[in-house]
């Protein structure tokens, strides 16, 4: 009778091991997840890192846009005796007057013009940015309009000719100027809106000078424009004096001859072209 076949076993071996070993090729060990958990980690911190950078783009241009920085600047200058008439960008008309300097920026939300000095008639072409004229501490808001402004030591007159423009200082409340209005603002305050001469005001655009009982300290200052070297007051008081006509802006020597004929004041001439007015 045979007898069944008899299998040797190892007394040591595990009969699980096979099992464990199918196991761990299956479950991924202690390394491998903490490898995968730092590199979900670093994804999202680039994540991170993306949305924050893409909220600070929009903050920042946020900002930018209410702060509404001038991204270009272009200056424009006329020499004494020099008038000029310029397109700009929008459409918009500018004249120049004699010793003028003008700087246009180009704003993201605005139309902006400084006035540096001198005088200049803007005729606004309409837009959805607003157009403002700045001079010394004031601010001029078109609202539709052809106006003049004019900025020197007697502060900033502006005169509108057509339409209506907003004049605005720190110490005062906006003021609104309508057609054959004038003002002048003046150490941050805008005086009191007035009846202005449109032809005295546009005499310049033509080469003239227009006078209508204008004081002298006045017409000292409108000569300047014209006149390279300084003319001066030896005395303030003679400012009151009064001058009126309409003279050529291109032969001011001549009408400073002329004073001592109408007024009682005599000049002396330096060597540098400077003029000394004073009494007599």
């Amino acid at each position: 009778m045979d007898r069944p076949e008899h299998t040797e076993r190892n007394p040591g071996a595990d009969p699980l091991s096979a099992f464990e070993r199918a196991l761990r090729d299956r479950v991924p060990s202690r390394e491998a997840l903490l490898a995968e958990a730092k590199a979900q980690t670093a994804r999202q911190r680039r994540r991170k890192q993306v949305l924050g950078g893409g909220l600070s783009i929009l903050v920042l241009a946020a900002v930018v846009w209410t702060v509404d920085p001038a991204w270009h600047r272009e200056d424009l200058v006329t020499a004494v005796g020099q008038r000029d008439s310029v397109a700009l960008a929008d459409g918009s008309r500018v004249v120049l007057n004699s010793a003028t300097h003008l700087r246009i920026e180009r704003r993201l939300r605005s139309r902006q013009i400084e006035l540096v000095l001198g005088e200049a008639t803007f005729t606004v072409e309409h837009g959805d940015k607003p157009f403002i004229v700045r001079s010394q501490d004031v601010e001029v808001l078109d609202i539709g309009t052809v106006f003049n402004v004019r900025s020197d030591s007697r502060g900033v007159a502006v005169a509108v000719l057509e339409g209506a423009v907003e004049v605005s200082a720190p110490q005062s409340a906006p003021q609104r100027l309508d057609d054959g209005q004038q003002v002048l603002a003046h150490a941050g305050r805008v005086g009191e809106a007035m009846s202005a001469d449109v032809e005295r005001v546009t005499a310049w655009q033509h080469g003239k000078l227009r006078f209508d009982g204008t004081p002298l300290s006045e017409v000292i200052a409108d000569i300047q424009r014209y006149h390279a070297a300084p003319v001066r007051l030896a005395d303030p008081r003679l400012g009151n004096l009064r001058v009126s006509g309409e003279f050529d802006s291109d032969a001011v020597e001549s009408l400073l001859d002329l004073l001592p004929a109408i007024l009682p004041v005599m000049l002396t001439r330096a060597g540098d072209g400077s003029v000394t007015i004073s009494g007599r």
